[in-house]
């Protein structure tokens, strides 16, 4: 019950929630899923014809990404993997790398349902020995 209402308290205050979606326009998002600031890292069709042409569309994503992340302190980062698996894992990581924060993952789990996928993994890597 608790965590329900820390979700209803959290869509309604922006200011330091990000939802990064990491590709926009194929896919439809809910709104119980659209929390805090929306940004989409790119939107539509990547151009996939060449290594140099993936990079480069991969490298655009990342610096408009980086700029978002750097507008203002983040309490709370969500990361919606629609497009390219590769590019959802990069963004993931420059999450961590610029902000410190291990970011939710949103993920498919079947029909139109999507669930958060919070893994503390400093937890499992000091446990893990």
């Amino acid at each position: 019950m608790r965590e329900l209402l820390d979700e209803l308290a959290e869509t309604g205050r922006g200011g330091d929630v990000l939802t990064i979606v990491v590709n926009e326009g194929i896919h439809v998002l809910g709104a119980e899923h659209r929390r805090g600031e929306v940004f989409a890292a790119s939107r539509g069709s990547l151009d996939f014809s060449s290594t140099r042409s993936v990079t480069s569309e991969y490298r655009k994503a990342l610096a408009k990404t980086t700029r978002k992340l750097k507008e203002r302190p983040w309490r709370r980062i969500y990361v919606v993997p629609f497009g390219p698996t590769t590019l959802a894992m990069q963004i993931k990581l420059l999450v961590y790398r610029i902000t410190g924060i291990e970011s939710i993952d949103v993920a498919h789990v079947g029909g139109n349902r999507r669930v958060d996928i919070g893994i503390n993994l400093r937890q499992i890597a000091e446990r893990s020995k």
